[in-house]
């Protein structure tokens, strides 16, 4: 696996939850188009990958964030 900073993957679990969310609302208001609901699939395996990732660091990088707070609003 590629080396990626820190404040980088960082911000790249940020910033997909992000999509993730706005994916979710406009899928719940009806708003959605359909390609949003494949690009949902892909941006929750991505976290996931992420996710994964930050497990991994956080064993050897103090103080760190917890996951849950990187993702929620």
């Amino acid at each position: 696996m590629p080396e990626v900073s820190t404040e980088a993957l960082i911000v790249s679990i940020q910033a997909v939850a992000a999509e993730i969310r706005a994916f979710r609302e406009a899928i719940q208001s009806g708003e959605a188009e359909p390609e949003e609901y494949q690009l949902l699939e892909e941006r929750q395996r991505a976290a996931e990958n992420l996710e994964a990732a930050y497990d991994k660091l956080a064993v050897n990088v103090l103080n760190l964030p917890p996951y849950e707070q990187l993702i929620s609003n």
